[in-house]
């Protein structure tokens, strides 16, 4: 009896993990995308308001101020890296 239960738990495990994989491959390259960028919603959000603090700043000061230059580089820095990490992410998948 307990032989029955354990294979009937491991068949079942078995079978869950094919319909993840079947579902994994029908996902097309844009979905996996957008999934992966709502994953880091913190992390668009913070290039967002970094990059609208440099517009406002270089407004402001009407010329290319330290300030600027420093939230300008943070911005870029940021958005490389999260473009890097997405590009990993959409391969791995």
């Amino acid at each position: 009896m307990s032989e029955d239960t354990t294979s009937r738990k491991t068949d079942s495990a078995g079978l869950e993990n094919i319909r993840r994989a079947s579902d994994a491959v029908e996902k097309s390259t844009t979905s996996i995308a957008l999934e992966k960028i709502l994953e880091r919603w913190r992390t668009v959000g913070a290039i967002v308001v970094l990059a609208v603090t440099s517009v406002l700043l270089y407004q402001v000061d009407n010329y290319l101020s330290i300030d600027v230059q420093v939230f300008g580089g943070i911005t870029i820095l940021m958005l490389g890296y999260f473009l890097a990490t997405l590009r990993t992410d959409i391969r791995m998948e």
